[in-house]
């Protein structure tokens, strides 16, 4: 009687043990929940300068700055079925650097064109399909860059102030897939529209002592990145 009773309590666990071990194995997967990571990965752009006071050399006249950038990532994401919408912060630096020439018949007051590396932010949306673990998704927001671009002479009469921090729109795309029950990757592919900002350049000494002129440098790039997070 002992050894049957002990073959049915051995059985029972082991039912027991199979239940619990199919019910795990049929929770369904979500995307919804926190995340944050980091990420990294490479720009390049086009910068448009032009002369605003209708001087002699209007422009515009162009040049390409490029560069790696890398940072942080967190956001947080829910599930509808197939549908998964998110918000999405990204903050990191950016190496995006270049410069250019604004030609002139006088080679000792040519222009030169330069944009400075910066910090970096995006706040946007998402909005994506998922297929279990894999996710294909869209994403746009605002963006910042802080990187500073400048048009100099070297006309020693003239002292130059660049431009401001530049302001705008992002949106693109990527692939996001987990590799673990708690750890995802991605490629993702953005492009940055930052807008114009103006600068200009101040006469201490040619006359009209004091005259500013002044220029709009218009940013724009594209970037592709890679980047891991850890899921809550």
């Amino acid at each position: 009687m002992k050894k049957l009773l002990s073959c049915v309590a051995f059985a029972v666990s082991l039912f027991g043990a199979g239940q619990a071990q199919a019910q795990y194995r049929e929770r369904p997967f979500t995307w919804t929940g926190f995340y944050a990571g980091a990420h990294l990965g490479y720009a390049w752009g086009h910068a448009d300068v032009s002369d605003t006071t209708g001087g002699v050399t209007p422009g515009p006249f162009g040049y390409s700055p490029r560069g790696a950038f890398l940072g942080g990532t967190a956001g947080y994401n829910w599930q509808f079925q197939s549908l998964v919408l998110g918000v999405e912060g990204d903050f990191g630096y950016m190496n995006l650097k270049g410069s250019g020439v604004i030609p002139s018949s006088n080679p000792a007051a040519h222009q030169d064109l330069t944009l400075d590396a910066g910090l970096y932010g995006v706040a946007a949306g998402r909005v994506g399909v998922a297929f279990g673990s894999t996710l294909l998704y869209g994403k746009g927001g605002f963006a910042y860059f802080g990187g500073k671009a400048s048009q100099t002479t070297t006309n020693p009469g003239y002292i130059t102030t660049p431009t401001g921090a530049f302001t705008g729109g992002a949106y693109g795309g990527g692939v996001e897939h987990f590799i673990s029950s708690s750890v995802s990757v991605k490629l993702e592919y953005l492009h940055f529209n930052f807008g114009s900002e103006g600068g200009l350049q101040t006469s201490i000494s040619d006359p009209p002592v004091g005259y500013k002129y002044l220029n709009s440098t218009s940013l724009n790039a594209d970037t592709v990145k890679i980047g891991i997070a850890a899921h809550f």
